[in-house]
């Protein structure tokens, strides 16, 4: 877990790091983060007491063991946890709203939030959209915070299952739905099987990303080249391959990186803070933007995300802004609408370089 670090005033009282405040002012564009790991802990606490589940006695103090999720199974057990407790409208519309709403308080002006209807307990896939952007709805009018829909395929289970939910998607599209994604454990779910349904998602008019931790470089082509991802999510092991580095760098392919929750995962760092693979995708000339994945889970937040890669990188505003921009051009908005959000964006950065 990143702290954010204090300076002691003259007064005595501790005095967060001047640094750190800019940072959370940085406008931020969200694109890789999970509606089940944004809930707050008190949150899951209240809704296993409204459905009367159990939580085998853990509490909103200990309920996510952000050391643990060094094991990917054990980070999807509790997200799995989290999903049991979700079950109607308004339990949809309080979670998406919360999460929308803890991530305009850091400056995101706009998130594509990723949700995962299987992690959902049978809940049907309506009831989802209904719930969700009625969350999202609210939290726009309140925070003035915009949002899409991105739906997770569980590559943990059959194509015929990625096949069927894609049938949901298709036939109750609405408008906040733009894409899809490939999401759970990689070594369980390869991608070279999903490319019918990643096609037949692009015939409907869908845009495509997927998960790529843990897999071999060759997997960043498959789904390039198989299953027309416009975007990877994540996608560290590009690094350890220079052709296949060269080839992203040059067709500017967005890598959306999340470096807590791939450090303590051991994807983005190897556990250590370092952070050296986003370093080296950043010095190799890819497209990255940055984005926090799972807070709370991760004990992260969309500012701490940013102060991990300025405390162990080094990086400046100019660096941040770069990340903005690249995660304005990788949305799925359509052009009016990204338009104006890049407008937006370079608002707030201009102000923010008149501070002293």
């Amino acid at each position: 877990m990143i702290t954010v670090t204090y300076q002691v005033a003259a007064s005595g009282q501790p005095q967060p790091n001047p640094r750190h405040r800019v940072l959370r002012a940085v406008p931020k564009v969200s694109l890789h983060c999970h509606l089940l790991g944004s809930v707050r802990a008190q949150t899951v606490v209240e809704l296993a007491g409204k459905h009367d589940i159990s939580l085998d006695g853990r509490s909103a103090e200990n309920l996510y063991d952000h050391a643990s999720y060094e094991d990917l199974g054990e980070f999807l057990r509790v997200l799995d946890v989290v999903g049991s407790v979700v079950r109607d409208l308004d339990d949809l519309h309080r979670i998406t709203y919360e999460s929308l709403i803890d991530a305009a308080d850091h400056q995101v002006l706009y998130r594509e939030i990723q949700i995962s209807p299987p992690g959902h307990g049978g809940v049907p896939y309506r009831r989802l959209l209904d719930g969700i952007t009625a969350g999202m709805r609210d939290a726009r009018t309140d925070a003035g915070i915009d949002s899409r829909i991105v739906v997770g395929l569980n590559r943990e289970q059959s194509v015929a299952a990625a096949d069927a939910l894609l049938d949901d998607i298709i036939e109750q599209r609405i408008d906040e739905v733009v894409g899809i994604g490939l999401d759970y454990a990689e070594a369980l779910g390869p991608p070279e099987p999903f490319a019918p349904v990643f096609q037949r998602a692009a015939s409907a008019g869908l845009q495509r990303t997927a998960h790529s931790e843990t897999g071999p470089p060759r997997h960043i082509e498959i789904l390039l080249d198989e299953l027309g991802c416009s975007r990877i999510d994540h996608g560290y092991h590009v690094v350890d391959n220079d052709r296949i580095t060269r080839r992203c760098a040059e067709e500017g392919v967005p890598f959306i990186c999340t470096p807590v929750s791939s450090d303590i995962g051991r994807y983005s760092g190897s556990g250590d803070g370092s952070h050296r693979r986003i370093a080296q995708m950043v010095n190799a000339g890819l497209a990255i933007a940055i984005d926090s994945d799972d807070p709370p889970m991760f004990g992260t937040d969309p500012t701490r995300d940013l102060i991990a890669l300025s405390d162990a990188l080094g990086y400046g505003l100019e660096q941040f802004e770069r990340f903005t921009h690249t995660a304005v051009d990788a949305t799925w908005l359509d052009d009016t609408d990204r338009a104006a959000l890049r407008q937006h964006v370079e608002r707030q950065f201009t102000a923010l370089k008149e501070i002293p």
